[in-house]
């Protein structure tokens, strides 16, 4: 097992805007019967722990197996949508062929094309809390996205590339995606209605600072509110405490750096930005009920690959 997680990183287009790419499936039906296929196939191992600086959309048409994202499985039969964000590890688990597109594109692209659209935070299956990542696709769903994604890539693999395009259908996939997701509202079951703009902004920031800070008082400077607000807020909105809050993306980082990697407590605890080791191993065994070390020996033996 190697010392750190793989990061996956898209390259930057000529003009240094972050680019966008769209892959096949490792073990797609096309690549397996050797038919040949404009599209890359995604350029590092998928079937084993990884994570990205960049956020995924998968278009499954036709498969089954698992999908292993930060040690929630979710099993794929059939047409669905699954969704990443940066941070987070996952790998695939390919059970038979399948048919479809991965979608890597980085939030400055998506931003940089489709100004004034709503930011990827305010979309349900990109939001840190209650995320549920997976919608299940009825066969019309299926075959809509099949017709924007056909024509996204052939737009995507014309020489010279428009990138104005590809980032006009991003924006319009993310709509279509969102249309599903409140009409089929079981779909984010714990998700609260009316939830307001402090709180999605509270999540941005602490899914892109939590390794650094740690307190309540940094994050209410940075949204322009106080601790006691910001916490009262948070609190009614996601049923829980600012200050946990933020120590649950911490020891869910740690929880990665355990089982992926062969860290030890001491340089996880420097890593997440803990100065005390002994505190670090406190408090994770407070939230866990188990030691840092026998956290992982515990997961690793539950076959999680």
């Amino acid at each position: 097992m190697n010392e750190a997680i793989p990061i996956h990183s898209l390259p930057k287009s000529k003009d240094q805007i972050p680019a966008l790419k769209i892959y096949r499936f490792k073990n797609s039906t096309d690549i397996q019967q050797g038919l040949p296929t404009p599209l890359p196939i995604t350029p590092m191992p998928t079937n084993a722990p990884h994570r990205h600086t960049y956020y995924e959309i998968l278009f499954i048409e036709e498969g089954q197996g698992f999908h292993e994202i930060d040690f929630h499985s979710y099993a794929v039969q059939g047409a669905g949508l699954h969704f990443l964000t940066p941070g987070q590890v996952h790998l695939l688990n390919f059970s038979t062929a399948w048919t479809g597109y991965i979608v890597a594109f980085s939030e400055d692209f998506y931003s940089f094309y489709n100004p004034g659209a709503p930011s990827l935070a305010t979309f349900p299956f990109f939001q840190p809390a209650h995320r549920q990542p997976v919608i299940s696709l009825k066969a019309a769903d299926c075959h809509y996205f099949h017709n924007i994604m056909e024509n996204m890539a052939a737009d995507h693999l014309m020489e010279p590339t428009e990138q104005s395009l590809t980032g006009s259908y991003l924006g319009l996939l993310l709509q279509k995606c969102a249309v599903l997701g409140k009409r089929e509202p079981q779909i984010y079951e714990g998700q609260t209605s009316g939830v307001p703009e402090l709180i999605g902004r509270f999540q941005e920031l602490v899914e892109k600072n939590f390794r650094e800070m740690h307190e309540v008082q940094q994050y209410a400077t940075k949204l322009g509110v106080s601790p006691d607000y910001l916490s009262k807020v948070v609190k009614k909105y996601l049923s829980t405490s600012s200050q946990e809050y933020i120590l649950d993306k911490l020891l869910l980082e740690a929880k990665r750096l355990l089982v992926f990697t062969n860290l030890s407590s001491k340089e996880i605890a420097y890593h997440i930005h803990i100065e005390d080791p002994s505190y670090f191993g406190r408090i994770f065994k407070k939230k866990t009920g188990l030691t840092p070390n026998e956290y992982r020996d515990h997961v690793r033996k539950s076959a999680i690959y």
